[in-house]
């Protein structure tokens, strides 16, 4: 694969910055050339042009290639247009991770319209708009360790949108006692509804975020926090997360989301998954056993998720739950207010129908769970990283998105090692295989590249991938919440479980060899 020679092609871009500035054009930069819709290897000019601009005439005002280099015109999204045009509008209604509105930004993208501080000048990054409140530092819960388990135990394993509502509808009504969650989104009625009718009299206990409404939802966060509360009375203890964008908290310690879903059954079982209790990650459908639900599965989120059945895990993570309970409880804002809703990105195309759903399957297991938690010091990062290190032979990895820090800084290192890793797994000849959703635009693909992933034939796109999974060498699997940004790895807050099982990563790679040729394709949607 060329690397991309990104200090001459801006070089270039500076000695011929009037050959760029055309109606129409808004931003000039390094990158790759687009063919047939998918990214190439070939360095490139990178024009983004307005929405609405006339591509021919566009292509017809500018050189095809400056000193060699070709140059790609392509048309700007919603957000990309809003980011270069309106930068203080773009800061108030995007969200900071792709699946909420942003996107790429490079150190070396050159403003062509002045609306950045001049005509040539570099477009700034953008800092997202954000709630002034204190900070606390984060603190563990005394006495709980993350410390990997050893065993037989009850596992089952299941997958949305194929299983994944009648596992976590199953795990619900096994309730005993009492019900202790960590949650990004809960936004479903068929949840909301299983929760009030099946835990009736038993203790709930909930710590919630407030995003954006899900374009899904049949209601808010906060008419589900009503709703419990009338429910369970004071069988019920609640807060919101202590999220640095939420306005109902009073102060923060995750900097853009409490972003985890776990939920603890009478602190003997754990159900952990890549997805949140709203419509588009637990879609009310069977597709298993139903047929006629395979039409509806289309629309769904592809999601991971795993029950595990070991007492000491469980009390592990309701211990960190429960730590979250307290320190949130205590820094509640007076009212609530309104979050903006950023434009999300289409689907690239329609869904391609199932080949086949997958059951979900339960087993007792011999095997070993590692516990992962953000922003817990040690916890998702070392391990991934030795996790990915071991690859000798396959390295399948499926995540929502993967985005590089805008800059690489000290406080993002860790991050931009997890990614080297997997470069270097795959220039020791592992089979490096990855699916993003569509939120994984042309730009995040250039940064990938950039950074030496061969993007051109080892990574596809996926229509509603929320997934954050691994397997390696067919012997070992993650199930996480984490994405794969230096927030989502390092310091919001979010889980996972790496389970070292070769029957468990038997099911997971099954799931990602069926989405590799199934439902993935190479075509990327520009920024």
């Amino acid at each position: 694969m060329r690397k991309l020679p990104a200090d001459r092609i801006a070089s270039v871009i500076r000695s011929h910055l009037d050959a760029f500035r055309v109606p129409g054009a808004l931003s000039v930069r390094p990158g790759y050339l687009l063919t047939d819709g998918w990214i190439t290897d070939q360095p490139a000019i990178v024009v983004t042009a307005a929405r609405g601009a006339q591509l021919a005439d566009l292509r017809a005002a500018l050189p095809g290639e400056v000193d060699g280099f070709p140059v790609d015109v392509r048309v700007a999204s919603a957000a990309k247009q809003q980011s270069l045009s309106e930068p203080a509008a773009y800061a108030r209604t995007a969200g900071p991770a792709p699946d909420r509105g942003s996107v790429p930004e490079f150190d070396d993208e050159l403003d062509l319209t002045g609306a950045s501080g001049g005509v040539g000048a570099v477009v700034p990054h953008v800092a997202f708009a954000a709630a002034a409140k204190p900070q606390l530092a984060y603190t563990p819960p005394a006495g709980a360790t993350l410390s990997p388990v050893s065993g037989t135990m009850t596992v089952t394993l299941s997958a949305s949108p194929d299983s994944g509502w009648p596992t976590l509808g199953a795990f619900l009504s096994g309730v005993r006692e009492t019900l202790t969650i960590g949650l990004y989104d809960f936004t479903s009625r068929h949840i909301l509804q299983t929760v009030e009718t099946e835990l009736a009299g038993k203790t709930v206990r909930l710590v919630l975020d407030h995003p954006a409404k899900n374009p899904t939802a049949d209601q808010t966060d906060e008419q589900t926090v009503a709703a419990l509360t009338a429910a369970f009375g004071e069988h019920l203890a609640n807060a919101w997360a202590l999220d640095r964008m939420d306005p109902l908290s009073a102060a923060w310690i995750f900097p853009s989301a409490y972003h985890i879903n776990v939920a603890v059954r009478d602190s003997s079982a754990v159900w952990l998954s890549s997805g949140n209790w709203n419509n588009s990650n637990q879609p009310d459908i069977d597709p298993v056993n139903t047929p006629g639900d395979a039409d509806a599965a289309r629309d769904g989120d592809r999601d991971w998720h795993v029950v595990i059945e070991n007492e000491h895990l469980a009390r592990t993570f309701e211990a960190f739950l429960l730590n979250d309970l307290a320190v949130a409880a205590a820094h509640q804002a007076a009212a609530p207010a309104p979050v903006p809703a950023p434009a999300l990105l289409a689907p690239l195309a329609t869904t391609p129908p199932y080949q086949r759903f997958f059951a979900a399957d339960t087993h007792r297991r011999r095997l070993t769970v590692t516990p992962l938690l953000t922003p817990d010091a040690g916890s998702y990062a070392p391990h991934i990283l030795d996790l990915i290190r071991s690859a000798t032979t396959s390295l399948l990895m499926q995540f929502q998105y993967i985005e590089l820090p805008k800059t690489v800084t000290a406080a993002a290192a860790d991050f931009v090692a997890l990614v080297r890793a997997v470069v270097e797994r795959q220039d020791a000849g592992v089979d490096v295989r990855i699916i993003m959703s569509q939120f994984e635009t042309a730009g995040y693909l250039e940064k990938l590249q950039a950074e030496g992933l061969e993007v051109v034939n080892r990574v596809k796109l996926q229509n509603n991938v929320h997934n954050k999974g691994i397997v390696v060498d067919g012997r070992a699997a993650l199930v996480s919440s984490q994405n794969w940004s230096p927030a989502g790895t390092l310091t919001n807050r979010d889980a996972g479980v790496i389970l070292e099982n070769a029957e468990i990563a038997a099911y997971f790679t099954g799931l990602f060899e069926h989405d590799w040729s199934v439902l993935a394709s190479r075509t990327v949607a520009p920024d």
